[in-house]
């Protein structure tokens, strides 16, 4: 197949991933949400592009640090599922529906240097643990670094994203993309785990900054390093200030590594006020404000006695115990406030807050809005499967049956026909019965078939598909052409009497064979053809070998 494009929707990869719709562009490829056929599961799969598939040393480079990536069990990473080469190169990893740091980034404008000082906590735990097992990411920025539906953050990527940018010669940047490489990677240095490090550092950079920049172009004294910048903005980051120079160096001997980063991070918590929660967009498309975890160290973000002795981490407990009792009362309220309003709710029976889906399967779309109609949010989603027609309805997310409430979203997938196909690439120099055989195997039909002479194949042979596409619809027919052998030869008629030099000449143009056989005879000069068999003007195959009687002249005297 070609390099994928959205138009690629309902395509099956290795028999396994069906392509639902496009999620984005990500490194070296098209990332779309699929279904995992054999788990029934939804999952992200990144199809890369052609230009890779066709270059060894990329896919040797590949294999080896996807094997590494695939290893990498940790909360704040993306494990890879699955892996292949089927057609193009491509990667399973799990579907987070709570979008990126970019997204987040573009929406909001910037966040707080606390809400920056979490992401950077949860990334540097992440990294941490990929280090110490050889692995780094050597391209990390604001699109890999993701949110789950509960808001937590995890790193994409690792193995795929250092592959593409080792080959990245084929690859289009954007100028951005160099805004997150250490020094070392800019100008072809040698580099390591430490220019993970400062990719951090500049995405936490950007987090904070970024709102107060919007608007702003061609600043003429703009320092031009990391680290000065951050002493430029000292006091927008404040605690986290510090971290941020020591990871920002351009010397990365100077950077701590992943550990040592992570324990400046916390240290910082102390001097930073409680963050309000991340608006992160979940799946149904609305702020969902969840902190990232549960993490008391995180979440209090008190100051952490160093050698302020007994007294203080007293203090401490007592407010940490009082946190608790406050906590627990306003929940207590938040659940006597919902029940109340579900009791006043269920006195008006003229109000219907939720409503079951109906059944729309096999609906065209037309019908499908006149039955929905404005209640619910719709979003469009395309996708294939077997035994059905273009157009019309597959499935709903959530499924039919199901309550759900006024305004909320519902995902119609649209069928694009039957599943696609691939027409076998082994066709061409098999008998027609067995091209027949592979073609059901498939799931495909066979088609119309043409009869041609061939030079190079024997009769029954196929010897083209007139099918130009790679993939077709489930029970398409593919129309094939078979060898009816060889031209036929016809013996040329004046070969008798001539010399046998030049009889042998005309069947060997001919695309015959010959066998020459001397004979005495007194009435025919010596090395003139006597007859031949087959005999002149008669049709044979090619190859034909030709029995061509050669005069000696007449037999010697006793």
């Amino acid at each position: 197949m070609a390099d994928s494009l959205p138009t690629d929707s309902g395509i099956v990869i290795d028999g396994r991933y069906r392509l639902i719709t496009p999620l984005g562009t990500g490194s070296g490829g098209q990332v779309y949400l699929a279904d995992d056929i054999r788990l029934r599961r939804q999952v992200a799969v990144r199809v890369l592009r052609r230009a890779y598939a066709d270059d060894a040393l990329f896919l040797e480079e590949f294999r080896s640090e996807i094997k590494k990536a695939s290893t990498l069990d940790h909360p704040n990473l993306v494990p890879v599922h699955d892996w292949g080469e089927k057609e193009l190169p491509y990667v399973v990893k799990e579907y987070l529906s709570g979008g990126s740091l970019r997204d987040l980034l573009d929406a909001t404008g910037g966040i707080s240097s606390s809400q920056a000082l979490l992401i950077g906590i949860e990334v540097a735990k992440g990294l941490e643990y990929a280090h110490k097992r050889g692995v780094a990411h050597l391209a990390l920025k604001p699109e890999n670094i993701m949110f789950d539906f509960e808001s937590n953050v995890r790193v994409a990527d690792f193995g795929i994203a250092k592959t593409v940018a080792n080959f990245s010669a084929t690859e289009p940047r954007t100028p951005e993309d160099g805004d997150y490489l250490s020094p070392e990677q800019v100008h072809g240095r040698r580099s390591d785990q430490r220019s993970d490090v400062y990719s951090l550092a500049s995405v936490l950079y950007e987090c904070v900054i970024c709102r107060q920049k919007k608007g702003k172009t061609g600043v003429a004294d703009e320092p031009s390093s990391l680290s000065e910048q951050i002493e430029s903005n000292q006091e927008s980051f404040g605690s986290l200030a510090s971290p941020l120079l020591q990871a920002g160096s351009t010397d990365p001997n100077e950077r701590p590594n992943a550990g040592e980063f992570l324990e400046l991070l916390m240290k910082a918590t102390s001097d930073q006020n409680r963050p309000e929660p991340l608006p992160v967009m979940t799946g149904l498309e609305i702020e969902n404000p969840i902190s990232l975890h549960d993490d008391p160290t995180l979440i209090d973000l008190a100051k952490a006695p160093n050698n302020d002795g007994a007294i203080l981490r007293l203090l401490k407990k007592i407010r940490s115990r009082i946190n608790r009792w406050i906590w627990l009362i306003l929940m207590f309220v938040i659940v006597l406030a919902t029940v109340g309003a579900i009791y006043l709710g269920s006195q008006d029976d003229d109000e219907l807050t939720t409503r079951i889906i109906p059944e729309t399967a096999g609906m065209t779309v037309e019908e499908f809005n006149e039955t929905i109609g404005d209640y619910w949010n719709l979003l469009e989603a395309l996708d294939r499967l077997d035994g059905t027609l273009s157009g019309t309805i597959l499935r709903t997310d959530p499924e039919a049956g199901e309550e759900l409430e006024e305004g909320q979203t519902i995902t119609y997938f649209i069928s694009q026909g039957p599943e696609l196909r691939l027409v076998p690439r082994n066709l061409i120099g098999i008998r027609l019965g067995d091209a027949e055989s592979l073609l059901l195997g498939a799931e495909l039909t066979l088609g119309e078939v043409t009869e041609e002479l061939n030079e190079d194949f024997p009769a029954g042979i196929v010897i083209s598909v007139s099918n130009s596409e790679e993939q077709i619809p489930t029970g398409s027919p593919v129309d094939l052409v078979v060898s009816l052998g060889p031209t036929i030869r016809t013996i040329p008629a004046d070969l008798v009497g001539a010399k046998a030099e030049d009889a042998q000449t005309q069947l060997t143009l001919e695309g015959l064979q010959y066998q020459l056989v001397e004979l005495y005879d007194e009435n025919v000069p010596q090395g003139t053809v006597i007859s031949l068999d087959p005999e002149p003007l008669t049709q044979v195959i090619r190859d034909t070998v030709v029995e061509l009687r050669v005069s000696l002249g007449p037999p010697p005297e006793e």
